[in-house]
């Protein structure tokens, strides 16, 4: 009785604090934890450890760990991929916007390597990154197809460049900067 009471005290008393740390904040967070760590470091313990708080807080933006899983997902598509092909959007030429594509991409990260090992163990995280997968392919198609008018070609190239970012991510070490720029212009 007493633990409880001390523990319902400590949650009271993180209120405040917990108002201070947004939706947005625990999702940058657990995205930290994930390239960080890796999957095996996104157990609710883990985060609200590292943002110093207890369980509680979690509640206030998540009703469960898999609504949690979710948005997580959610939000590294609207940061990794969405926000990107915002940025393209902005050329009025697509040659233009392919140039920042592959400009987003020549920095890589282990986040897409951890979210991409996770998919393999976790269904739902599969299914999210097929789906962002299928976007980011279909955004590429659809580009180059406006360079050259030939969807055979636009499809086969667009897998090419795809494939290119996740293979330069894979290699030890990972291939980025100048030199997978250079790869992009082999392309």
């Amino acid at each position: 009785m007493v633990c409880f009471e001390q523990e319902k005290r400590i949650e009271q008393s993180e209120e405040p604090a917990m108002a201070q740390l947004s939706r947005r904040r625990w999702l940058e967070e657990g995205l930290s934890l994930l390239e960080e760590v890796g999957a095996e470091a996104l157990p609710i313990e883990s985060l609200t450890s590292r943002l110093g708080v207890t369980k509680g807080p979690f509640s206030h933006h998540s009703n469960h760990y898999q609504d949690f899983q979710e948005r997580l997902l959610s939000f590294w598509q609207e940061e990794g991929t969405l926000r990107i092909l915002q940025w393209a959007e902005q050329e009025a030429k697509p040659p233009e916007k392919l140039a920042r594509v592959i400009r987003a991409s020549l920095h890589s990260s282990r986040l897409d390597v951890a979210l991409r090992g996770w998919a393999f163990h976790d269904d739902q995280v599969r299914v999210h990154h097929l789906r962002i997968d299928q976007q980011r392919l279909a955004y590429l198609e659809v580009v180059v197809f406006a360079i050259r008018a030939d969807p055979p070609y636009a499809k086969l190239l667009a897998r090419l460049l795809s494939s290119r970012y996740v293979g330069s991510q894979h290699i030890i070490p990972s291939i980025e900067g100048e030199e997978l720029g250079a790869l992009y212009q082999l392309v």
